[in-house]
């Protein structure tokens, strides 16, 4: 009986972390339909441990992300705005990418109907973030923590400290901006509010999120929600450039940085979190082993 109670407790907090983790963004149903869908096959990745076990460093790794996250935002805009006002670019690449060629990624916006706009909006409004919690979220029902943290790392834990040097030293903006053309997400921007919010284009983080946590979706076990990530995540890729956000070579470089955090990730995990120390909550059977006969058994 106080086990279950137990049990019920952290479940009644891991569904008020979920929750709060879609206030984040204001999630809309099809944020929920979409994490719903890739939750079916699940148990194809879940390791044999008891839930009583795995809950407690779950809800850790669960509920620490989901501060950083709600918090973070606040104290990022901070350093956005003071790098605006004070800090002085020593490379404004503008001109040079708006002249190399097929660099626009016009090539992506040759089929442009209205329907496929609202939903490259929704894809791109939401992508910096919702494969990563999906992902988690996944992991956390599989019951397997080593995976959820690698998901965090491989994501903005890792790929801030090497994308902020770029952000400081390069003046960039996005390709709608630099060409004069509307914003592809018609955010009704002023002039000022433009030309700050257009900065931080090179690499793109968008990208590299995506990309990070579509070589990891590659690795699961469950076909469904493999190849439905690994779609969404390249709608997110394709989104940047239909909506004139980022340049070609942006995601260029942004492919390249979601490749390095993987790898990062990878050789991290192995130095704090060795895969042999991820036990599966069952004994391994022991195999004692006898002596070698000194007499030949009938065949």
């Amino acid at each position: 009986m106080l086990r279950r109670f137990y049990l019920g407790l952290l479940a009644i907090v891991v569904v008020a972390i979920v929750i709060a983790i879609s206030r984040v963004e204001a999630w809309v149903w099809y944020n929920w339909l979409f994490l719903a869908i890739l939750m079916l096959d699940y148990k194809k990745d879940q390791r044999e441990i008891d839930w009583s076990q795995f809950l407690p460093k779950g809800i850790l790794l669960l509920g620490i992300p989901y501060l950083v996250y709600k918090y973070a935002p606040a104290f990022w805009y901070m350093v956005a705005k003071w790098e605006f006002h004070n800090v002085h670019h020593l490379w404004n690449w503008n001109g040079v990418f708006r002249k190399i060629p097929f660099n626009n990624g016009a090539i992506f916006r040759v089929y442009h109907p209205e329907w496929l706009t609202a939903f490259l909006r929704w894809v791109y409004r939401y992508g910096f973030a919702l494969a990563l919690w999906v992902a988690v979220i996944r992991s956390f029902l599989a019951k397997d923590g080593r995976k959820m943290l690698r998901y965090v790392l491989s994501g903005h834990t890792l790929q801030l400290p090497l994308i902020i040097p770029f952000y400081m030293t390069i003046m960039l903006q996005e390709v709608w901006y630099v060409s004069g053309d509307p914003d592809g997400m018609a955010r009704n921007f002023t002039p000022e509010q433009a030309d700050y919010y257009t900065q931080n284009c090179f690499p793109s983080m968008h990208t590299s999120i995506s990309v990070a946590v579509l070589l990891l979706a590659l690795r699961e076990k469950g076909k469904l929600f493999k190849w439905t990530m690994v779609t969404y995540c390249s709608l997110i890729v394709y989104s940047t450039l239909y909506l004139e956000i980022h340049w070609v070579l942006d995601v260029i470089g942004g492919i390249i940085l979601g490749y390095v955090t993987v790898k990062l990730s990878d050789l991290l995990l192995g130095k704090i979190w060795p895969e042999a120390e991820q036990v599966s909550g069952k004994s391994a059977p022991v195999v004692l082993q006898s002596k070698p006969q000194t007499q030949q058994m009938p065949s």
